[in-house]
Formats: structure tokens, sequence, C-alpha cells
């Protein structure tokens, strides 16, 4: 076994803050819940279980919403975990970009998903108890094209999620630093990857 790889199993990784890994998860969550209950919708013909899921869908995508700014501020306040090799300029300038368009797609399709709610003429709800304002008036032609633009984002935001977890795992068995175990909870420790 090489010293570097001696040095990564007999030393834990270094954790991200909890509050990081926790709201990470929850928003991996969320996201995965969205996206299972938009396919699963699709791929039904029974209008009450329809309803059911696009409820479930419009409730994980706010809750995406919510978690974004909790998620900035504990990035804010709580210093990230330092990586047992550094990254080179160009992997630091991927994972920045990347995060950026991630955070941007976490940001707009929420927002779209609520205007096409309110253009379909349905109120958007937080949990279904707290009403939300309007963003747009109803307009079914409008509808159509938030419905349009909201589906290929959401199409694009799955390709992001691929490429996220294809690059922790890149990071684990090829690159064998710490990013994805500094990243799970405490309970799911990988070994060191290789």
């Amino acid at each position: 076994m090489s010293s570097s790889l001696q040095s990564l199993a007999s030393h834990p990784a270094e954790r991200q803050p909890r509050p990081t890994i926790a709201l990470h998860w929850l928003s991996a969550l969320a996201i995965l819940v969205a996206i299972g209950a938009a396919l699963t919708r699709e791929a039904l013909d029974a209008e009450t279980a329809r309803r059911w899921l696009q409820a479930l869908h419009q409730q994980a995508g706010l809750l995406v919403l919510l978690l974004l700014p909790m998620r900035w501020l504990a990035r804010a306040l709580f210093p990230k975990a330092a990586v047992t090799r550094e990254p080179s300029a160009a992997l630091r300038w991927a994972a920045a970009a990347t995060h950026v368009l991630m955070y941007g797609l976490l940001l707009s399709l929420p927002f779209l998903g609520w205007a096409l709610a309110n253009a379909q003429g349905h109120p958007a709800a937080l949990f279904g108890l707290i009403p939300l304002p309007s963003l747009v008036a109803t307009d079914p032609d409008l509808a159509e094209s938030l419905d349009d633009w909201h589906a290929r984002l959401a199409w694009g935001l799955v390709a992001m999620v691929v490429m996220h977890a294809a690059a922790a795992l890149w990071h684990h068995f090829i690159r064998r630093d710490d990013t994805l175990r500094g990243m799970l909870p405490a309970r799911l420790d990988l070994p060191p990857g290789g």
C-alpha cells in the first residue's frame, strides 16, 4: 500500500461541518423525491395518484427552495474542511462552476414550478399550509411556456446530479482523496478509495 493510501487509511476523513452535511443530504433527498414524483406521475393514468404525486413534487421543490438560503448561510458560517489532496486550479475552477450552475438550477426550477402552478390557475402553498403569493396571473399560454422551460431545466438538473455523483465517485476511487468521505455522515464512512 502506498504511503498516501496508508495515511488515508490510518486517519479518518475530515468531515465537512455537520450543518453542511445535513443540508446537503436533505436537499439531495428533496431533489430525488421531486424527480421521482414527476417521472412516476408521467407513467400513471390514475388521476388521484397523479394529483398526489404532483403535490409531492411541488412540496419537494419548495423544500429545495427553502433549504437553498440555509445552505448558503451554512457555507458562509462554517469553514469548509480541507481535503487530503489539494486539487489543481483547473479542478477548483470546475468545481466552482459546477456549484454555481447547480445552485442556479436549484433556485430557478422551484420558482419556475411555482409560476407554472400560478399560470395554470393553482395557488402555491408551502407544506400545503402556508399560502404563497402568486408570481403570475392565470395564463394558459404562459403556463405552456413555463412547463417547457421547467422540463428542460429539470433534465439539466438531472444531468448535473449525475455528474455531481460521478465526480464524487471519481474523487474517491480514482483521485483517492477524501472529498466523498468528508461529506458522508459519520455512520456511513467508507474505506479509502482504491
